[in-house]
């Protein structure tokens, strides 16, 4: 069936079936899997006083799209969010 020929009813049991699915979260992994993903930008690439790229003036990177692969527990958060706040502060110069 495509798209287009799903009916009013049945696209509101769709509906129905996705937001009243539920499951139960019985804890955290115990494969370790608490890492963030690696790769994405390679550092050397980046300028940390404005997170610019050194091959593409003008562009910017910030965030999970850089290569660091580190613990989580919000230490990712952080970076992201002060890589952010470098960012802002040298477009607002």
């Amino acid at each position: 069936m495509t798209w287009a020929d799903i009916s009013k009813k049945d696209l509101q049991l769709i509906c129905i079936g996705l937001t009243a699915f539920q499951l139960q979260v019985k804890g955290k992994s115990t494969f370790k899997d608490e890492f963030v993903t690696a790769g994405g930008i390679d550092l050397k690439e980046i300028d940390f006083k404005t997170m610019q790229s050194k091959l593409v003036p003008g562009l910017y990177f910030a965030g999970e799209v850089l290569n660091i692969d580190a613990l989580t527990g919000g230490f990712n958060f952080q970076a992201a969010w002060s890589e952010a706040w470098v960012l802002a502060e040298h477009l607002s110069l």
